[in-house]
């Protein structure tokens, strides 16, 4: 556990000054559409706001954790080292098929017009 460590620390750090960036360029972008005489509420909402993100957001968080629920339980059968990165590697991959489903799945629905 103690090779894990450093890579929570340092995405943690990285995700703290990515959410702090973001949320710092949102509110520069919203003080300048205000100032230039941009108050209709629809259209800031609108820059800010995904309709297919949010409707669908607990489906993506829900495929995302069953597929990395997924991948520890295969890795808890396949035989690696303990210095080996196999682990991360099945784990991104089961990861990145959940993120997979989830893509294929909104993309369909909005082809169909169901968003």
């Amino acid at each position: 556990m103690n090779h894990l460590e450093p890579v929570l620390v340092v995405g943690t750090v990285f995700f703290t000054i990515a959410y702090v960036i973001e949320t710092i360029l949102k509110y520069r972008l919203r003080s300048r559409i205000v100032s230039s005489g941009l108050t209709d509420e629809k259209l800031i909402k609108g820059l800010f706001t995904s309709k297919v993100d949010n409707k669908y957001s607990s489906l993506k968080w829900g495929l995302i954790l069953l597929f990395a629920g997924i991948g520890l339980i295969v890795l808890e059968f396949v035989q690696y080292d303990y210095e080996s990165p196999l682990p991360y590697g099945v784990e991104g991959a089961f990861i990145a098929v959940g993120f997979l489903v989830y893509f294929f799945f909104v993309n369909s629905r909005t082809e169909r017009g169901e968003s």
